[in-house]
């Protein structure tokens, strides 16, 4: 009657649970009605009497108030702890693992999936990973080939069960044809809350500042997920090489730093042991014939391995110079000639002037793999994180749009973030915001990260305080040395008379870029010019606004054209120009967009060397050395 005791003990949690044939583990009854109505103790006894070797089955659920995510196999179980999918409350099946959730008991009904039946956009497409919510069922021990696996010092109490949180997909893989801003859902452009990159130490610290400032810890009482956050915190010690006494002053700092009421010395022990007990059952590969844990220093080799550590290390002597000298000039642009792969690049101007649309238009036509945007060359797509810390949903709405009008589907290469997407603020000057940064570049592996502006992404910042720029530079460095290219967004002072302003605060901020641009809008009207600090196309040589036009294919106009004056900060350069003029236009008659731009002097050689002309000519020519013009048309 071992089933029937144990059927009853369920029952009295508050599972609704039935009776399945042991030969096809096929429920006994109907089922349908005890999915909203838990049985009566006549109706078990009833079943378990009649039926006494019949596995228990726990109906999943609001109800009963458990989900369970069901692991057929090791790799199904790896891949649950990918998608974050951990729990310590599991049970052993035949052939893999149930892991234990508590329902959100939100509301929101939650129904089966199976990995092998989904699309992958609501559930993960993996053969043997399934999920029993709302309307399905779980075989629970003692049936046949089930056995609870439960820290030591804990009972079978949902109340201690994680809570669950609902998969998302990671990112959008390609953007529908027939976008359009009414069916815009932004959400997927970030697909995964960036909270769930944080380590458990980090999401503590900031849960308890917002919700406990006055004390800074979690007050004593039920549901206070103490035990949750300590289990959680030792899994993911465990899982970086924590073993042994380093597991165990790691975890009893996290419990005391965060709660006011601790576990016992002896449920910590027991909790702490159960866990690595955990790991050598579904781990023994992590541990040499001694028993020693060898995890740790896996990963320690691994990173070293990664970092070029291990390697003899010593310092750049002249001999170096030659071969330096070869891999920087390998380097290719990834926009020629102001951003290269490894750089810092700083776009400035005045407010309402367009740099972040030239930014995100210069972006948009790298992701797409486009040849030029504008009089600028193109080698390669890439892949862009777009930080926008300040535009609101229907300017990015109109934006993307029309982007994709003029440059292109960028499908996944493209990807924003932006706080009204889920609400949610980043603090680029706070360790929580730099650990959800490190967090989306991780996740996405960018060639390019943008920070548009660099004024909200560090909210308080003080201008001109050399040592508040230091910790922007410090980021941007860091980025950089990892292989990033970095363009970083700024507003410039407002203009004098004399002429346009420079870049905002300290000149510390100059200390660590390779390039700097300038956007200033141009003007056909004079007056228009000074009201907006802008340049009046008249004060050129040769007014650009007819230059342009002239450009156009019929029907189209010029709306908007801006100065792009760009300069190598930590070299200089006579290989390209100095300032480009960029204009955006509309079709009269359908409001098709395009982009129209000034001739390089990289074009002016090639168009010159089409016409006939020799290189001595064309340098001449175009006042540009020799060896440049060489370069450019490969002589």
């Amino acid at each position: 009657m071992k089933n029937l005791e144990a059927a009853l003990e369920l029952l009295d949690m508050g599972w609704s649970i039935i009776p399945c044939r042991p030969d096809t583990k096929r429920p006994r009854i109907k089922w349908k009605e005890f999915q909203e109505t838990l049985p009566t103790e006549e109706q078990v006894t009833d079943w378990w009497t009649k039926f006494p070797d019949d596995p228990i089955a726990l109906i999943t659920g609001s109800l009963s108030g458990v989900v369970v995510v069901d692991c057929d196999n090791e790799e199904a179980l790896h891949a649950a702890f990918d998608c974050g999918m951990k729990s310590p409350f599991r049970a052993k099946t035949k052939r893999g693992h149930h892991l234990y959730f508590r329902h959100p008991a939100d509301g929101l009904r939650r129904g089966p999936r199976a990995g092998l039946m989904t699309r992958g956009s609501d559930w993960p497409k993996i053969d043997g990973l399934d999920f029993r919510g709302d309307g399905s069922y779980a075989l629970v021990p003692p049936s046949k080939n089930y056995s609870w696996e439960i820290p030591k010092g804990f009972s079978l109490d949902p109340e201690d069960f994680p809570i669950w949180k609902d998969w998302k997909p990671q990112i959008k893989s390609e953007f529908d044809d027939s976008f359009s801003f009414n069916d815009l859902d932004l959400s997927d452009v970030v697909a995964m809350n960036p909270i769930e990159l944080m380590s458990e130490w980090d999401r503590t610290a900031r849960y308890v500042r917002e919700t406990y400032p006055n004390t800074m810890k979690i007050p004593s009482g039920v549901g206070n997920g103490r035990n949750e956050r300590v289990m959680k915190y030792i899994s993911e010690q465990i899982l970086e090489g924590n073993f042994g006494a380093e597991l165990r002053v790691r975890g009893y700092a996290f419990m005391t730093e965060f709660f006011e009421e601790h576990l016992s010395v002896a449920e910590f022990e027991a909790t702490v042991r159960s866990m690595e007990e955990s790991e050598r059952r579904n781990h023994p590969d992590r541990f040499d014939e001694k028993g020693e844990y060898i995890h740790r220093k896996r990963i320690e080799e691994a990173k070293a391995e990664e970092n070029g550590e291990g390697r003899s290390r010593r310092l750049i002597t002249m001999g170096d110079a030659k071969e330096l000298a070869e891999k920087s000039d390998a380097r290719e642009f990834l926009i020629e000639p102001w951003l290269s792969p490894a750089s810092i690049t700083q776009v400035y101007g005045y407010s309402g002037h367009g740099k972040s649309l030239f930014v995100q238009n210069a972006m948009a036509s790298l992701a797409s793999g486009r040849k030029y945007f504008g009089c600028f060359e193109i080698n390669k797509p890439s892949k862009i994180l777009y930080l926008d810390f300040e535009m609101g949903m229907s300017t990015i709405a109109r934006r993307l749009l029309e982007m994709k009008q003029v440059h292109g589907d960028t499908k996944d290469r493209l990807q924003i973030w932006t706080p009204f997407v889920d609400n949610h603020e980043m603090n680029l000057r706070t360790k929580e915001g730099l650990v959800e940064l490190q967090g989306w570049v991780d996740f996405i592996k960018p060639d390019v990260i943008v920070v548009d502006t660099i004024r909200t992404a560090y909210p308080g910042l003080m201008e001109n305080s050399s040592d508040e720029w230091a910790k922007v530079n410090q980021l941007a460095v860091r980025l950089r040395n990892s292989g990033y290219a970095v363009i970083l967004v700024h507003h410039s002072n407002k203009p004098s008379e004399s002429g346009v302003g420079r870049e905002a605060g300290s000149t510390n901020q100059l200390t660590v870029l390779e390039t700097q641009i300038r956007v200033t809008q141009v003007y056909q009207d004079e007056e228009t010019a000074k009201q907006n600090a802008a340049i009046y196309d008249g004060s050129y040589d040769r007014p650009v606004w007819p230059m342009l036009s002239a450009r156009l294919m019929k029907d189209f106009q010029l709306y908007m054209v801006m100065e792009i004056r760009y300069g190598k900060v930590r070299e200089w350069t006579d290989a390209h120009d100095r300032v480009q003029w960029i204009g955006l236009a509309a079709n009269n008659q359908t409001d098709e967009r395009c982009i129209v731009s000034s001739s390089s002097t990289k074009q002016k050689s090639k168009d010159m060397a089409l016409d006939g002309k020799d290189v001595e000519e064309i340098s001449r020519a175009l006042s540009k050395p020799l060896r440049v013009i060489k370069d450019w048309l490969e002589v």
